[in-house]
């Protein structure tokens, strides 16, 4: 299958896929924990996942192979990405399509999941309330974004990796706990990562120090790091 027109997110070569792979591995071992523990979820359990925005579908390999009874699907606005992560990820549905609106049923997934992918979105809201609709009663919503409060973000200003052409919801984690707990979820768990937006923590030794703790605990209870990240769950259908 022919490759669309190339994009920006698709790995330039089979090494840089590899090691992000195996970098994203490494990072997503935190929703593995908090599948199972706010949804009870192993490897023998059935469930229905959705990401919105699944890139070049790394999430969806770590649940193909965390949870091998799972139903996954995943939209995408990218047509590359589309056809890239649809020849990878052999047991997920993977459509082209924006986040605002999402083309499924109502009450049909368990878990809804879009990490980095909303700060993308103009209006986010929107977003929430179609990952409402989708989500089965107490069903999980999954988000991680860049953080704009965050100690990288303060101190290099512009140059900080967050600020883009295309992050045009950027908020901070008091603005997307108001949105989330607008639009009907219960806030279970959120705080922000380590400071990976300075480069020096972005190289070996001294990624270490950064990326160890975030294998570990994932993310921390505070809002000063460099990606805001949070666990809610679908409470009404008011």
């Amino acid at each position: 299958m022919e490759i669309a027109p190339k994009s920006p997110y698709l790995p330039k070569s089979k090494l840089t896929n590899m090691i992000s792979a195996i970098k994203r591995r490494l990072a997503y071992r935190i929703w593995k924990k908090i599948l199972g523990k706010y949804g009870g979820f192993n490897k023998r359990s059935s469930f229905k996942l959705l990401e919105v925005g699944c890139g070049p579908g790394y999430f969806l390999l770590c649940m193909e192979k965390w949870f091998p009874k799972c139903d996954l699907a995943a939209v995408d606005i990218d047509e590359g990405l589309v056809q890239f992560s649809s020849k990878s990820c052999k047991r997920a549905k993977i459509i082209m399509h924006d986040g605002q609106s999402i083309p499924f049923m109502d009450n049909t997934f368990d878990v809804v999941c879009s990490l980095q992918v909303i700060e993308h979105i103009k209006d986010p809201e929107l977003f929430f309330r179609e990952a409402k609709r989708v989500l089965r009663k107490n069903g999980l919503l999954l988000i991680a974004t860049p953080n704009p409060s965050g100690i990288p973000a303060k101190i290099l200003g512009k140059k900080w990796q967050g600020h883009r052409y295309d992050h045009i919801s950027l908020k901070t984690p008091s603005e997307w706990r108001e949105i989330i707990k607008g639009e009907g979820f219960k806030m279970l768990k959120d705080g922000s990562t380590g400071l990976t937006g300075f480069r020096i923590l972005q190289k070996l030794p001294f990624a270490l120090f950064n990326w160890i703790p975030m294998v570990i605990w994932g993310f921390f209870p505070w809002d000063k790091g460099e990606s805001y990240m949070a666990v809610a769950r679908k409470i009404s259908d008011e």
